[in-house]
């Protein structure tokens, strides 16, 4: 029997830890006999909660450095295989990830694979939210006879910049549909002010029709909350790719991404107008080009052009096409 250790660097994202998930699968079978151990954060543990396919976890802060006791290492630092620095456009997530460990994906499976374990209080703390039956830091829930959409913002200035219009454009979104009923979900604490840190919070969406659920729920229990609402506008990001939980249709904006590497075509994708004329530019804030150039993205809003971003019209029209 091997030890197989999976590493998941603590600076990688939630969102293509996700993506993994046919991945982790796949390797499931391959080394059914043997001992496969995932060293992480908790976060990135919790969103795998009752999946079969690691039988140890190692907490990538408490454990005790060297771990000399491994056959054999998978470092899934997705960041290191340029996904948008050296492959085709068109070329898929998967496809890319897949090609390069050999491994064959068993797509029949996707709807199982990306199906997240959600315990029935997990679930009963989103019913009672969403029947204003429990009160938030926040405060409580008291939609209007409208439609209940779900928003996940990003920043500009949140690493890998580039993927989010500005405030005002998801401002103006709630303005357009006063009847709606928005739920804000995604990341409001601020960074520790003694560790420098490309986190910075989504941004605060102020408006009467728009909930803060920011940092209140966890990401199972987002997944939960867009099955159970009419539709959601996101970036590119965990909230997108957790769609495929449900199959939940969204409208996903894609700035410094690409839809067609990350995108789920069960998704209405909306991309931004890049004037610099390059591809999408998500990687060159990975550890093979300096941090300063991904600074330089012709989508940050010092550098961005007048209506690059999807119009909010657009936005409310395919909104509208959904509901």
């Amino acid at each position: 029997m091997k030890n197989i250790l999976y590493y998941y660097h603590d600076s990688c994202g939630i969102g293509d830890f996700y993506l993994l998930f046919p991945l982790f699968d796949a390797l499931r079978s391959k080394y059914k006999d043997d001992n496969i151990t995932l060293l992480s954060t908790n976060s990135i543990k919790n969103i795998a909660y009752n999946k079969k396919w690691f039988d140890n976890y190692i907490n990538t802060f408490e454990t005790e450095y060297p771990i000399n006791r491994f056959d054999r290492v998978y470092n899934w630092d997705i960041q290191k295989h340029g996904i948008t620095l050296f492959y085709p456009p068109k070329k898929h997530f998967w496809e890319i990830i897949s090609d390069n460990l050999d491994i064959t994906l068993d797509r029949d499976k996707f709807p199982d694979i990306f199906r997240l374990n959600i315990t029935d209080e997990e679930k009963h703390l989103v019913d009672e939210f969403l029947n204003n039956d429990i009160y938030f830091s926040s405060g409580s829930f008291q939609p209007a006879k409208g439609p209940t959409i779900v928003l996940h913002t990003g920043h500009p200035y949140k690493f890998p910049y580039g993927k989010t219009p500005n405030y005002e454009w998801w401002h103006e979104l709630t303005t357009k549909l006063p009847n709606a009923n928005f739920i804000q979900v995604g990341t409001k604490e601020e960074p520790p002010q003694d560790k420098p840190s490309r986190i910075v919070p989504d941004f605060h969406v102020q408006a009467e029709n728009c909930f803060d659920l920011r940092d209140m729920i966890n990401i199972r229990q987002v997944a939960y909350l867009l099955e159970c609402t009419d539709t959601f506008v996101a970036i590119d990001s965990i909230v997108a790719h957790v769609s495929l939980h449900s199959n939940k249709k969204g409208i996903v904006l894609w700035g410094s991404s690409n839809p067609k590497t990350h995108g789920h075509e069960h998704n209405i994708n909306l991309e931004a107008i890049r004037h610099c004329g390059q591809p999408p530019c998500i990687d060159k804030g990975s550890f093979y080009v300096p941090d300063d150039l991904n600074q330089r993205c012709c989508l940050l809003p010092e550098n961005a052009r007048k209506d690059v971003w999807p119009l909010v019209d657009e936005v409310v029209y395919e909104i509208n096409s959904i509901l």
